[in-house]
């Protein structure tokens, strides 16, 4: 996994497709479903419990094989929770009379750029039945939900979203991957004839890599402690840390996503497709910063541990960060994990990575784009030279 190059400047950004009228398309897609645009606008409508069994038949014919997980759980925690329970998002269904075509989730994000504040909704999950996967349907759902929300923001794409988005949305700087590697078998094997020689290298090149990471890592954050937190109750000594921290994080120069320490424990936490661990350092008694991460799988049952989110204190954010991954970096190593890889676009984080043995790959997919119409917003945040968004804020399960 990887990601394009760093941008020239702040709203450096891909050219994106001219888009195509919203009416056009309409008229062009409800021809083809064989209704009127406007039965095809009447039908796009927030998902509710009684829809759960189509869409769940929809999403396994949509993600074939790599549906590996409790859909009906995901969905629910997601989208369809029950009475009195957190949820996340809204699930938006199209649909023909009692049939559902095709879905998008929205997560709404309180975005701060400066002294601009705005709700952002972050499009997710968007599927259509595979038989209309070329009549325009994807393009009018991503269409219809910006028309209905007016601020709709994508993260990430693949090679069938990249040109549905590029023909409703505005790029945003791409965001970058760093990896670190951590075991070299996979790696010499491909690259040297023999096994001997090969199974060789690679424990010369892990033990290299370990008394690297001692020296940069564990020699410089040795005055803080840093503790593996179980899941936090609201309340507790924990959970007002985080909050604290997340205050005390917040850069004006860069875009800040707003949360807090409530819904950091329900994403991290109560996820049915994934299980996370989170990493808090304290100088002291103070909180200084946090890691939260993942193992995910990687091809021939291997796996990498991910970066899921990042919090450290400004001004001490060098010592906080070499504590933390000293500690995360050693685990995965532990574990087996080929690599550790991290997804962002923070320059002032990224700029420690280097040092730190990350590599960086060119990646087509790590995207970000949007629809805003407001305009001074929209200027705030192509002047910031950075944003706290990281891949706690995605639906992806592959590294």
């Amino acid at each position: 996994m990887g990601s394009h190059p760093a941008p020239t400047g702040p709203a450096a950004s891909h050219v994106s497709a001219q888009p195509i009228a919203r009416e056009k398309i309409a008229r062009l897609v409800a021809r083809g479903l064989g209704v009127t645009p406007q039965v095809l606008d009447a039908g796009f409508r927030p998902a509710t419990p009684d829809d759960l069994p189509a869409l769940l038949a929809l999403r396994r014919r949509v993600l074939g094989e790599a549906l590996t997980w409790d859909d009906a759980r995901y969905v629910r925690w997601r989208y369809l929770p029950e009475p009195g329970e957190r949820g996340l998002a809204v699930c938006w269904v199209c649909t023909r009379g009692d049939e559902v075509l095709g879905m998008i989730g929205t997560e709404a994000l309180w975005l701060q750029a400066g002294a601009h504040r705005q709700q952002v909704h972050a499009a997710m999950d968007l599927m259509v039945l595979p038989e209309l996967a070329d009549s325009g349907l994807g393009v009018w759902i991503n269409q219809t939900v910006c028309e209905r929300l007016g601020c709709v923001l994508a993260i990430g794409s693949n090679p069938n979203s990249k040109g549905v988005l590029a023909r409703t949305f505005a790029a945003l700087p791409d965001r970058r991957t760093h990896t670190h590697p951590l075991h070299f078998a996979h790696f010499m094997a491909k690259r040297l004839r023999h096994g001997w020689v090969a199974a060789a290298a690679a424990s010369l090149a892990d033990v290299a890599m370990v008394v690297l990471r001692i020296g940069r890592l564990w020699s410089s954050g040795w005055r803080l402690s840093v503790v593996r937190l179980a899941p936090w109750v609201p309340g507790s000594v924990d959970q007002r840390d985080i909050d604290a921290l997340l205050q005390s994080a917040r850069r004006p120069e860069r875009v800040e996503v707003d949360r807090d320490a409530a819904s950091l424990a329900h994403r991290l936490f109560a996820n049915p497709r994934t299980r996370c661990e989170v990493w808090l350092a304290r100088d002291g008694t103070r909180a200084v910063g946090m890691l939260a991460t993942r193992s995910v799988p990687i091809e021939d049952g291997r796996h990498a541990v991910q970066v899921l989110d990042a919090v450290f204190d400004p001004s001490c954010q060098r010592l906080v960060l070499r504590a933390l991954l000293a500690r995360v970096t050693a685990r995965a190593f532990r574990s087996g994990a080929d690599y550790l890889t991290w997804t962002l676009y923070d320059p002032t984080v990224e700029a420690e990575l280097k040092p730190l043995m990350f590599r960086t790959a060119p990646h087509p997919y790590e995207t970000m784009s949007w629809v805003c119409a407001d305009a001074a917003f929209r200027e705030a945040v192509l002047a910031r030279s950075g944003w706290s968004l990281s891949d706690i804020h995605t639906d992806r399960d592959s590294a």
